[in-house]
């Protein structure tokens, strides 16, 4: 009973989440009740107490329903343009053991990594990668710094403070198959205090505008300490025309992934419409808390502008 009084009371507060800080706080973990609800409900099969049990299992299938809701999403149309590969990763800035990293980065390759957590013993150690030429670094030595590498050229790469807290976010252009590629990287705040939360929906805010602005193709990477379940989420999603590369019914969570109370997908790699998602994973364990996101993308093609002819030209008025 005190089990199945506590998945319903933060089932509760989760529905204020709307409302922000504090309920959203709730909201994050609604894999973890609907499991909770789950065996609860099946401990009161057990004790032959069925009303509870039917109540148990109705918090369960709720909490269930938005990974059901993702499972069936419509899969985004294919595109015949050039194929690239995009990560992010937050190395944790007191992670000393850059091996494991280091190591996946070079199983997988991808072709543009937006970092998080970028300290000094960091950048020496991402010195040693010559297949990544193109680059961008603003260690420091808290949680906030940040980086890209890429195989591509990069141009316009600048340092925003999207918050206004001091923090750096990165945007630029990557140049992939002739084609122009915009990217935004983000590390937000961690929303357990109030300013904070505030913090971090204003950097989100404020990537989803530059974002909808933009008129190139654009990947959104990074650590955004932000559940698909919260609301905020959804509106980032919206008020971006992002959509995220995950998808499908599994559980993929990047953040304490090896304790499962605590498990949350909060890192995230979304894309504007003019880009097609071929596969994507929440990669392993990098000796971080953290475990990185990869995506193969695909560009549509590049229209080619008809060459206007005489009686073309004439139709027109020209």
């Amino acid at each position: 009973m005190a089990a199945f009084a506590t998945v319903v009371g933060s089932s509760v507060l989760a529905l204020f989440a709307p409302l922000g800080w504090p309920f959203e706080l709730f909201a994050h973990f609604r894999p973890q009740y609907a499991a909770a609800a789950l065996l609860v409900a099946l401990l009161f099969v057990w004790q032959g107490r069925s009303a509870f049990a039917g109540a148990a299992l109705v918090v369960a299938v709720w909490h269930g329903l938005p990974v059901a809701q993702r499972a069936l999403a419509t899969p985004a149309s294919a595109c015949q343009g050039p194929a690239f590969t995009v990560a992010t990763a937050n190395l944790q800035y007191t992670n000393d053991n850059t091996a494991p990293f280091l190591d996946w980065l070079g199983e997988r390759q991808p072709d543009l990594v937006v970092l998080q957590e970028v300290t000094a013993g960091w950048v020496e150690a991402l010195g040693m990668l010559p297949q990544y030429p193109h680059r961008y670094l603003r260690p420091r030595e808290d949680p906030y710094g940040i980086g890209v590498l890429s195989r591509w050229p990069l141009e316009s790469v600048n340092s925003a403070d999207l918050a206004g807290d001091g923090l750096p976010s990165l945007t630029g252009i990557a140049e992939i198959g002739g084609q122009r590629v915009g990217f935004l990287g983000l590390h937000a705040r961690w929303p357990v205090l109030p300013h904070l939360a505030r913090a971090r929906d204003l950097a989100l805010g404020r990537a989803a505008a530059q974002v909808r602005a933009g008129s190139l193709p654009t990947v959104v990477l990074g650590d955004l300490n932000l559940s698909p379940d919260a609301p905020a989420f959804g509106r980032l999603l919206r008020d971006g025309g992002l959509r995220d590369v995950i998808s499908g019914p599994d559980w993929r969570p990047t953040w304490q992934a090896g304790f499962w109370p605590l498990a949350l997908r909060i890192d995230h790699v979304l894309v504007t419409g003019e880009l097609c998602v071929e596969r994507a994973e929440v990669g392993a364990a990098i000796g971080s808390d953290h475990r990185p996101v990869s995506a193969r993308l695909r560009l549509q093609p590049a229209p080619i502008q008809p060459v206007p002819t005489a009686a073309g030209r004439a139709r027109n008025g020209a």
